[in-house]
């Protein structure tokens, strides 16, 4: 579970590198809040490439991983990692299963942790994290883009995460940069291009790993 979980914050097209920019207090949260949900609802599906960085205070380069992510409503999900190893996690309906390497990991003695994970990694990416009592939230904006702070108050999430960036594009509302703070001072970035949205998807990337 540990595997899973660094991958899925490691849910989520054009760059932008939300911390080279400079975020401040938007004088109307609700607003920005209320037009973010409406465009998240309004995708019946979604498929990116990510790039991932994860920066660690036990090695000196930061590493890298690359792959592809599907999503479509309702509660289907598939984060696929291809380079430099392979790793699946696939999401469909109440199920969680994880591959690595070409082998299925057990993750159903998992239990809570598990279903988490999963509701976690989906509300990053319908926008239901908005209504989760799991965080508290402060919203930012720069010239480009809204920045959505979360902070975590449930117990398990808020040991492992000290925040969660996540950086949308003021031009189509779209989730562009997603950045977790570990507890350890660990840092892990993931952006999202050639987005693909309400786009067909066929049904087998949703149920075979």
């Amino acid at each position: 579970m540990q595997k899973v979980s660094c991958l899925l914050f490691l849910v989520l097209s054009i760059w932008v590198n939300a911390h080279a920019q400079t975020f401040k207090p938007v004088s109307d949260p609700s607003k920005v809040l209320a037009a973010l949900k409406k465009s998240s609802e309004s995708a019946t599906s979604v498929q990116a490439d990510f790039e991932e960085e994860k920066t660690m205070a036990v090695l000196k380069e930061p590493q890298r991983s690359s792959g592809v992510f599907y999503y479509r409503k309702n509660d289907k999900m598939r984060w696929e990692q291809q380079k430099p190893t392979k790793y699946i996690i696939l999401i469909d309906g109440d199920k969680l299963r994880v591959q690595e390497n070409g082998k299925e990991k057990n993750v159903g003695q998992a239990g809570r942790m598990a279903a988490q994970i999963r509701n976690l990694m989906l509300g990053l990416v319908n926008g239901n994290f908005q209504n989760s009592k799991d965080f508290s939230q402060t919203v930012s904006e720069s010239t480009s883009a809204y920045q959505i702070s979360l902070t975590p108050l449930n117990k398990r999430v808020k040991g492992m995460y000290k925040q969660i960036d996540l950086v949308f594009s003021k031009n189509n509302l779209r989730l562009k940069d997603l950045t977790f703070y570990q507890k350890d001072g660990d840092k892990s970035v993931m952006k999202f291009t050639n987005e693909k949205v309400n786009q067909p998807i066929t049904d087998r990337i949703f149920s075979e790993l």
